[in-house]
């Protein structure tokens, strides 16, 4: 039994660059819109795990939350957008899915909910996307979870509570957000990245080497004429094709060398005082809630754009301990913070590292399902927080677990079936 294949479907926004080309119907992004794009997967244990969590979080969120949100915001979450094409970006798609479900009946859940369905600003997703994180890590360890949850000492309540024989961690989550320059470059390497990940799937090739400094239009649009025609010679011939051209010195390889990394140009952040204003302001919020441990994501551009971002792990965490140390030491009741870069898309090969100060500080890497990796630095500042650094360090440690353990609680496919990992 055979039927008719869905017509091609591109992500919202792909056909064009004016607005105009989203008041067509059949580009306005609707939940209807993803599923038409999931149901092109040649892999049923993918299809049946984004269709899941794409009618999940519409049902969460609200039939019209999509183009309520790019009205507001100018762009779809970039989950939902690339979801059903983009490996790392599935990789997110499921893991907000999945939090919202193993979260299910939590105290608080309800009003993350309605916050990130009302609230349709990127800086709200976010925060919320990172309450549900620990949440749900902290679920996987056998914690008692609340979010959004009083204390007893004050009125305003901590963005998460977790609770484990007679320990209660209180945490304050948040993220660092880019400045312009980053945002910039960021936008570029995005840019970069998914038109290079298109003509590697194409292709079958691997695509390798130093992009160089941002370029024009007319210098970019002919760097990946290079790269597509290079690509289209290695398929043929089964032979490496070198690329320079405006500062870019690539190699398209061929299938079965997986020995690869793609690197971007560097460019300085702001880096630390951006950061080190946040924390302090934060660890004021969270003192009045009661306290307790700081969790960000630094999205600024020091994680990718300065030269700390360039050293080795054990100097890195050496550096941000002691930076850390002296800006929460201006605030009492805080004792420690969790500061990651996020589960970021991976182009090459990374393997996992750990290092440890002597204050009992840690640093970990960990390769993540759907071709993702993070780094996260724990940093105790008090007697109490030094106790509960390996609670935290045990919660990282394992995240690359988490995924298979929230697809067997829904009942779905491993991420063996799903992304072809073990």
């Amino acid at each position: 039994m055979t039927r008719e294949s869905e017509p091609a479907v591109a992500p919202a926004g792909t056909a064009g660059n004016s607005e105009a080309d989203w008041r067509r119907d059949d580009l306005r992004p609707t939940w209807d819109l993803y599923r038409r794009m999931a149901k092109q997967s040649e892999n049923p244990a993918l299809r049946e795990a984004v269709l899941w969590a794409l009618n999940l979080l519409e049902s969460l969120m609200g039939q019209d939350w999509l183009e309520r949100y790019f009205d507001k915001a100018g762009q779809v979450p970039a989950e939902v957008n690339l979801g059903a094409g983009h490996v790392g970006a599935t990789g997110n798609l499921l893991d907000l899915a999945l939090r919202y479900h193993v979260l299910t009946g939590v105290p608080g859940v309800g009003k993350v909910k309605r916050e990130m369905r009302t609230d349709l600003r990127d800086e709200r997703r976010w925060h919320s996307t990172l309450q549900l994180e620990v949440g749900a890590l902290a679920a996987m360890a056998e914690f008692t979870v609340a979010l959004e949850a009083a204390s007893p000492a004050s009125a305003k309540p901590s963005d998460v509570a977790l609770r484990r024989d007679g320990q209660e961690l209180r945490v304050e989550t948040f993220a660092v957000l880019q400045d312009d320059r980053a945002r910039e470059a960021a936008a570029y390497w995005d840019r970069f990245s998914l038109h290079t990940i298109r003509i590697s799937g194409e292709f079958n090739v691997g695509i390798s080497g130093d992009t160089g400094q941002r370029l024009g239009r007319d210098d970019y649009d002919e760097l990946l004429r290079l790269i597509r025609s290079a690509a289209e010679q290695v398929a043929a011939t089964g032979q490496r094709q070198p690329i320079d051209h405006a500062g870019a010195q690539l190699v398209i390889l061929p299938p079965g060398e997986a020995d690869y990394q793609l690197t971007g140009p560097i460019e300085e952040s702001q880096g630390w005082p951006r950061v080190q204003s946040k924390l302090i302001q934060k660890a004021e919020q969270a003192a009045k809630a009661g306290g307790g441990w700081l969790r960000a994501n630094i999205w600024d551009g020091m994680w990718q754009f300065t030269p700390w971002a360039r050293i080795g792990l054990h100097a890195k965490i050496e550096e941000l301990t002691r930076l850390t140390i002296s800006a929460l030491g201006q605030v009492s009741g805080i004792d420690g913070a969790v500061l990651s870069n996020g589960a970021g898309f991976t182009l090459g090969e990374f393997h996992g590292e750990s290092a440890r100060t002597t204050g009992g500080c840690y640093a970990i890497r960990r390769v993540l399902p759907a071709r993702r990796v993070r780094e996260t630095m724990i940093i105790p500042v008090t007697p109490l927080g030094r106790g509960q650094a390996a609670t935290w360090l045990r919660m990282y440690d394992t995240e690359a677990d988490w995924l298979d353990w929230a697809l067997s609680s829904a009942g779905l496919p491993t991420r063996h079936q799903i992304f072809g990992e073990h």
